[in-house]
C-alpha cells in the first residue's frame, strides 16, 4: 500500500526549488546552458579553478597522433583534477539532484540544507575542480507531481517515469526504449523524456543530439573531467553502478577501484553498494546484438576518462528487501561522493601522477 512520506527539509528536488537555490549561489560560477526542449533553463555550476590548458585537438585527433596531451595536457606541476556530476538525467530519478544541491550548500555555507556540517566531504571538495549539472532534464522532472518516491509504489515509478502508450498500458522497461523519440506514441509522457520525447541516455549522439545532451557532452569536451558520474534512480535496488560499453580496460579498472572503495565505506554504515559485474560485450545474449552505446559511452569518447551511471535506491513501498529512507538515500550519496573525491585526489592529482612515474 502506498505511504505518504513528507520529504525532509533538505530534500530540494523540484525544478522551482533547484532554480531558486541556484539564484543564491555566490561562490560558485553559474553558467546558463542551452535550454531544454520545453524551453526550461539548464545550469552548470563550477567550483575550484581548472588549470587545464586549452585543447589543441579533439580526443579522436589526439589519439590519432598517439598523444592524449594534444586534447588535454594533465601533466602540469599544479594540475587539479576535475570531477563532473550530473543529476536528473531522467526526470523521475532525482535523488542525485538532492545530493548535489546539498553539496552546493556545503560549498557555499559550510553546512548542508539541513544545517549539518560534513567537514570531510567539504575538505575533499575544496581540493578539486568540480562541475555540477543538478538538473539535466527539467522537462521530465516537471512532469513528476511529487518531490520524492519514498513510500510510492513500483506502479507509480513506472507510470510517472516511463509513462504509458496510447492505449493506457505502461511503457515499462526496457520496452520504453523501443521507439525513440517516444512522444508521438505515448499517452502519458513519462519523466524519462524531455518534452520532445527524447531519452538522453539513448539519443542520436553523432548526428542530431538534443540540447540536453549537447550540454553534457560540451561540458565533458571542454573540461576533460577525470571522472564523470550521472545520477539515476533504480527503484528498490541496492546502490550500484553499471559497467559501460565501448571503453578501454584502464577506464574499467578505475571504475572498479572506486566501486571497491564505496563497497567498504557503505558497509561500515550498514548500507549496501554493490557493483553489477555485467559485461555487455561478453554476456549480452544472442538476441541483443551490439551492446548499447549510451550517454556514458559517449562521454568517454569525448574525454577519454571514466563515466558511470550511479543507480540509487528510491525507497518504494512494494518491497522491504532493500528499502531505504530519505535519510539513508541522502547519506548513501554523500558516502559515494566522498569515496569518489578521495580516489580522484589519490590517483589523478599532479602529486599522484608524479608518484606513479617514480615507481
Amino acid at each position: 500500500m502506498k505511504e505518504i512520506v513528507t520529504p525532509p527539509v533538505y530534500w530540494h528536488s523540484s525544478v522551482d526549488a533547484v532554480n531558486e537555490d541556484i539564484k543564491k549561489i555566490k561562490k560558485g560560477k553559474v553558467t546558463k546552458l542551452l535550454p531544454s526542449a520545453g524551453n526550461r533553463p539548464i545550469y552548470a555550476i563550477e567550483y575550484g579553478k581548472s588549470n587545464l590548458p586549452k585543447s589543441k585537438a579533439s580526443l579522436s585527433s589526439a589519439l590519432g597522433a598517439f598523444d592524449y596531451r594534444c586534447y588535454a595536457d594533465k601533466t602540469g606541476e599544479d594540475y587539479v583534477p576535475t570531477v563532473y556530476l550530473a543529476g536528473c538525467i531522467h526526470g523521475g530519478e532525482f535523488e542525485g539532484t538532492v545530493a548535489l544541491m546539498n553539496l552546493i550548500s556545503l560549498l557555499e555555507t559550510g553546512v548542508d540544507l539541513a544545517g549539518n556540517r560534513n567537514d570531510d566531504l567539504l575538505s575533499l571538495s575544496e581540493k578539486l575542480h568540480l562541475v555540477f549539472m543538478p538538473m539535466c532534464n527539467p522537462d521530465g522532472r516537471a512532469r513528476i507531481p511529487f518531490d520524492n518516491f519514498v513510500g510510492h509504489s513500483f506502479y507509480d515509478l513506472r507510470y510517472y517515469n516511463q509513462g504509458t502508450w496510447k492505449n493506457g498500458e505502461l511503457c515499462g522497461y526496457p520496452e520504453c526504449k523501443m521507439i525513440h523519440p517516444i512522444k508521438e506514441v505515448s499517452g502519458h509522457l513519462g519523466g524519462y523524456f524531455n518534452d520532445d520525447g527524447v531519452n538522453m541516455m539513448h539519443d542520436d549522439y553523432l548526428v542530431n543530439p538534443c540540447n540536453e545532451v549537447k550540454n553534457v557532452l560540451k561540458i565533458c569536451r571542454d573540461n576533460a573531467p577525470d571522472f564523470s558520474l550521472l545520477f539515476h534512480g533504480g527503484g528498490n535496488t541496492f546502490n550500484t553502478y553499471f559497467p559501460v560499453s565501448y571503453i578501454n580496460a584502464d577506464a574499467r579498472r578505475q571504475m572498479m577501484e572506486v566501486a571497491n572503495m564505496a563497497t567498504e565505506a557503505f558497509a561500515k554504515e550498514e548500507l549496501i553498494f554493490k557493483m553489477i559485474h555485467k559485461n555487455f560485450e561478453k554476456t549480452g545474449g544472442e538476441d541483443m546484438g551490439l551492446p548499447p552505446f549510451m550517454l556514458t559511452s559517449a562521454i568517454f569518447h569525448v574525454c577519454g576518462e571514466p563515466c558511470v551511471t550511479y543507480e540509487s535506491n528510491q525507497g518504494l513501498c512494494d518491497s522491504d528487501d532493500y528499502r531505504l529512507t530519505n535519510d539513508q538515500i541522502y547519506r548513501s550519496h554523500m558516502i559515494f561522493m566522498e569515496c569518489l573525491f578521495k580516489w580522484t585526489l589519490e590517483n589523478k592529482s599532479s602529486e599522484a601522477r608524479k608518484a606513479k612515474l617514480k615507481k
